[in-house]
């Protein structure tokens, strides 16, 4: 059942789009700006974007059936309530049909909003966000959408230990630093007061979905900052979280890094995390990856990562080394083909060979 705060929020977000302002006959509020792939189509005198995506995957790894799936299909939708307020969904239809040498499947198919949130413009350097949001911890749970993304997989660093998505309210903004910059936020969660359905998120749902630790927080604070040199093109940034996950007997410390350097033979990021257990009560979890990111002709790049990590679900590290292949003839385009290895990665991360091809609309 929809959690009241998502009835709320959507009921807002829709009432923008039903206002009788907005269907008056002959409107001009309805008049588009012209499209572009990637941007979403946008609605300038209403305040209103719509836009979306899509990724298609194939999977064949040790010890699973080879599977085509329709992985994602996003809708996303953000209005301007007025010169300070802005409402934003992301509806989402995970694993909508796949296919494999059993037929045709929509077992697994689910419907949920990955983000649901309004956001109130206090001042330049700080907005309010009051609802579902993605989880401020390093760069890639901020991004997350597979055309936006380097490989197939999702390293373990950046989602098995801490929850995707937190429900509640957060304060972010960005301070000039010279010629540079900081971004901050601030963030607390309450999850299984305010979106309970959340409870079955699996945090290995993209390695390992009969792996059945909950990715969800019961209540969570937080924080993340970004410093931003060298005109953008490099990123520093730090994470710190006190929270309880759904399943877990205790609370948890983690803090994080990540890294990211923009330069003109390649692009490098790394995020590492440490969770502690503050009781004992579970096996601490920590580790990281490293990524390169290489140009080799085109709009064609070399991704090569190697990750690092111990987790909580099974006594050895796992050591994982993924190589592949990625095309973007567009950059709301990415094809992309990978083969990913390992040692003691077996059940968080199986051996074998991924693609997908991902649409930004």
């Amino acid at each position: 059942m929809m959690s009241r705060l998502k009835l709320i929020l959507l009921g807002v977000l829709l009432a923008q789009l039903h206002a009788p302002r907005a269907w008056s006959e002959n409107d001009e509020r309805w008049a588009h700006a012209p499209y572009e792939l990637g941007q979403g189509l946008n609605f300038p005198q209403l305040g209103v974007n719509v836009g979306g995506y899509l990724s298609f995957r194939y999977r064949d790894v040790e010890d699973a059936p080879s599977t085509l799936s329709l992985k994602d299909l996003s809708l996303l939708l953000s209005a301007d309530v007025s010169d300070r307020v802005n409402l934003f969904a992301e509806a989402e239809i995970g694993e909508a049909v796949s296919f494999s040498q059993d037929g045709v499947d929509s077992e697994n198919a689910e419907f949920e909003f990955e983000r649901l949130y309004a956001d109130y413009r206090a001042r330049q350097e700080a907005t309010l966000r009051f609802g579902k949001f993605l989880t401020p911890v390093g760069r890639w749970n901020l991004i997350h959408a597979d055309p936006l993304v380097w490989t197939v997989s999702r390293p373990l660093t950046t989602s098995v230990s801490f929850a995707r998505q937190a429900t509640g309210a957060m304060l972010y903004g960005s301070v000039p630093l010279g010629d540079d910059g900081l971004d901050y936020s601030v963030f607390v969660d309450d999850t299984d007061l305010l979106d309970h359905d959340q409870q079955e998120e699996l945090a290995y749902e993209d390695a390992n979905p009969s792996i059945t630790a909950v990715g969800a927080f019961e209540h969570a604070t937080g924080m993340h900052i970004t410093y931003h040199l060298l005109d953008d093109r490099m990123n520093l940034g730090a994470s710190y979280l006190r929270y309880r996950m759904l399943d877990l007997r205790e609370d948890k410390d983690l803090v994080g890094l990540d890294f990211f350097w923009n330069l003109p033979v390649a692009e490098l990021s790394s995020e590492w995390v440490y969770r502690n257990s503050r009781g004992g009560a579970e096996p601490d979890e920590h580790g990281g990856f490293v990524q390169a990111a290489v140009p080799v002709g085109g709009q064609l790049f070399v991704i090569g990562r190697y990750e690092h990590y111990t987790t909580a679900v099974q006594p050895e590290t796992a050591e994982i080394e993924t190589v592949g292949l990625t095309y973007r003839p567009h950059r709301a385009i990415s094809a992309k083909l990978e083969y990913r290895d390992g040692e003691h990665n077996q059940r968080v991360a199986p051996s074998g060979w991924l693609a997908s091809i991902a649409v930004l609309f």
